[in-house]
């Protein structure tokens, strides 16, 4: 385990969590970890076993607490190969609504995938990740992700994109539409990504966010999303993009507050 202090918080970052951490070290993260998840996403039937599967049965793990050892925050990621290169999934994120201003995701996204990339020296490394909110692709794509505003896709990205959406619909998703996968390889968007099956075994989609679709600050992305993806039938962007450190620690040093101490380590 990496630990680290930056200003009010505690930041641990944690290999293998499922197994290198004690059942009383899991079991008193777990119960920290489901109140969390539930407020952020602002719903209670998120399970214990949602919760595990998101922030404790991963590769790599970030943990931000504050000083007495409350759970505040988590990221998580796990690494998937698709053909010749390793993607990097970026599997679960949450933090307590309060403290989602705080500018967090600036450490919680790029921290994971850093310490992750350490495992796979001399691989060809991508990242990857699925959602349907225009906040989160802002964030992301600085990364230098794909699918990009007024940039067209690599062709070489199309068909690994669409085997990682095809991966994220059977290993990471709780929902597997039986009309199977429909990826828009152009705008990597994944169709019915989000849904559930009714008692009568019927399907039902929905949006992930609600009715309420948050803004990203670029006007010209949430026009993207809104006019690419139909959040009612449980439509996804599949972002994805070669590994840059570079751009890991450039979003690591947006964070407000003095991480000299854990860019050092990359250093």
């Amino acid at each position: 385990m990496n630990t680290y202090d930056v200003g009010e918080y505690v930041v641990e970052v944690v290999d293998n969590p499922s197994q290198t951490l004690s059942d009383r070290e899991r079991h008193s993260l777990i119960q920290q970890a489901i109140p969390v998840t539930r407020k952020a996403f602002g719903s209670e039937g998120i399970t214990e076993s949602d919760v595990i599967a998101h922030a404790i049965e991963v590769s790599t793990a970030v943990y931000i607490k504050n000083k007495i050892g409350e759970l505040l925050a988590f990221s998580t990621c796990v690494p998937e190969k698709i053909e010749n290169s390793i993607v990097i999934h970026l599997k679960g994120t949450a933090v307590r609504p309060e403290i989602q201003g705080e500018g967090l995701y600036s450490i919680l996204i790029p921290l994971r995938i850093l310490f992750e990339a350490q495992k796979h020296n001399g691989k060809d490394l991508l990242i990857g990740t699925r959602t349907p909110n225009p906040r989160v692709y802002e964030k992301v794509v600085k990364l230098g992700l794909y699918p990009r505003i007024n940039e067209p896709t690599p062709d070489y990205l199309k068909p690994i994109a669409k085997e990682y959406a095809a991966i994220v619909r059977q290993k990471h998703s709780d929902f597997q539409s039986k009309k199977g996968l429909e990826f828009d390889a152009d705008k990597l968007i994944a169709r019915r990504a989000y849904g559930i099956f009714k008692e009568n075994g019927e399907e039902e989609t929905y949006s992930m966010l609600g009715d309420n679709i948050p803004s990203a600050r670029d006007e010209r992305i949430t026009e993207f999303m809104k006019k690419n993806l139909n959040y009612k039938n449980g439509d996804a962007v599949i972002l994805i993009g070669p590994y840059s450190k570079e751009k890991c620690i450039a979003m690591l040093e947006e964070y407000k507050g003095d991480v000299s101490k854990i860019v050092n380590n990359f250093s």
